[in-house]
């Protein structure tokens, strides 16, 4: 339970971020029921064709990049499965830094390997969102739609005054407005209006993400954003090439599971201690990278990860034909973020933090943060809840010059080949799990 008398209010990022308040300003007045729900937006539109410099949008995804590293690191605290959405964590945050001020506004910009700021970075975001809603493709008669989706939302108390610039820049820059609940008197309802939200935003993937007890009277606000993905592989597998084998878990004992076979030609890579592997997905815009770590050395290659070596393993990929196994696989993951975001730097953000180009005359305090994650892949390609190169068949049919049998723990991730962005990341450490 929450001790209201320490005032331990938050906002909530999920995907999620939980903002309070400490005041006594909030027009609501506490035991009064106030049904009340609207939808408080700018006049202005989003701006859907934003004039963003190549170098601005290159300099937002290598900062995601540098992001994923870093909170990969802080999530490896133990042996499981685990996935996040690097891309989903940064849009969350980037909603809130356009309300911080000051020394708040610097550390989340640092956290965050964000690099630009003000105007350059809401339209750099806004520019990114829109390139990868434009990899969505429409059913046809030989494949599968491919989904990628991307949605905020802002849900904020009844009666509170949010300021006019506030909601300017997130209608122009992410189609968002601020949806009113009662948290102050129906903490739990409106809990249960943002979860339902988010579970259909994401295909019934991302169930319950703000978890009982999340929200509380104090709360005045909730950020969210919402990633979702699915795509058929650009080379399906065959399910007839579908065979039971081994995985090596890390601690040296067998499972058997079900493993996808092909042998095609793919993008694939080597260098020391790791071999590299990218399946694209139908029309080649989106792909997921396996990375493998030589047998026995997983924990030592995924401490030793870094930026520069991800940049560089992708750099590599090459078209080359071999023999592919892969196990399949579907997990979810859940995360509360706090603690690693405050040991990579956000400490007063969740403390003392300055949001006050949001309201005026409120001490918002940000409680936690929730990010939660869903991933299957299995023949016919993937789905996760969470680039120019065009890979050319050839002629005939060459000798194998590789084999990747993924028989033991790897570090896999979604991206989008033109942008670079990652989408999502994570490890495979058991494939029956």
């Amino acid at each position: 339970m929450k001790n209201q008398s320490t005032c331990l209010p938050g906002l909530l990022l999920a995907g999620a971020c939980l903002l309070s308040s400490c005041s006594n300003s909030n027009p609501v007045t506490p035991g009064t029921s106030n049904a009340k729900h609207e939808f408080l937006r700018s006049s202005l539109s989003r701006e859907t064709q934003p004039s963003v410099p190549t170098a601005n949008l290159e300099t937002l995804v290598a900062g995601n990049h540098e992001f994923a590293t870093d909170i990969y690191a802080q999530l490896k605290t133990d042996d499981a499965n685990f996935m996040f959405s690097p891309l989903s964590i940064r849009m969350a945050f980037a909603l809130l830094q356009g309300g911080a001020r000051g020394a708040t506004e610097a550390e989340i910009g640092a956290t965050m390997h964000y690099s630009l700021s003000g105007d350059d970075l809401h339209s750099a975001f806004n520019a990114l969102d829109l390139a990868l809603t434009a990899r969505n493709v429409p059913k046809d008669a030989e494949h599968d739609p491919v989904e990628l989706s991307v949605a905020n939302s802002f849900w904020g108390q009844n009666d509170f005054l949010w300021k006019q610039e506030y909601l300017d820049l997130i209608a122009e820059n992410y189609g968002a407005g601020i949806e009113t609940l009662d948290f102050q008197n129906a903490p739990e309802s409106a809990r249960t209006v943002i979860n339902d939200w988010v579970e259909t935003r994401t295909r019934e993937r991302i169930k319950n993400l703000l978890p009982e007890g999340s929200i509380d009277p104090s709360t005045v606000a909730v950020l969210v954003n919402a990633l979702y993905f699915k795509a058929p592989w650009a080379l399906q597998f065959n399910p007839q090439a579908t065979v039971d084998a081994s995985f090596n878990l890390l601690n040296d004992s067998l499972v058997q599971t079900a493993f996808m076979n092909q042998t095609e030609s793919f993008n694939y890579s080597e260098g020391a201690g790791y071999q590299a592997l990218e399946l694209p997905f139908h029309t080649n815009t989106l792909s997921m990278v396996f990375v493998l770590p030589d047998a026995g050395t997983f924990k030592q290659f995924e401490n030793n990860l870094s930026t520069h070596q991800l940049d560089q393993i992708i750099k590599g990929l090459e078209n080359s034909h071999g023999t592919v196994s892969i196990p399949k696989f579907k997990f979810e993951a859940g995360f509360g973020l706090k603690n690693a975001l405050t040991t990579l730097g956000m400490t007063t953000t969740f403390d003392t933090p300055d949001l006050s180009g949001m309201v005026d005359n409120q001490r918002l305090y940000i409680e936690d943060v929730f990010h939660k994650t869903f991933i299957a892949i299995n023949e016919e390609g993937a789905e996760a809840a969470a680039s120019t190169a065009i890979i050319v068949g050839v002629t005939s049919t060459p000798s194998e010059s590789f084999s990747f049998t993924a028989d033991r723990p790897f570090v896999f991730l979604i991206r989008d080949r033109i942008t670079g962005a990652i989408l999502f990341f994570g490890r495979l450490t058991n494939p029956i799990l």
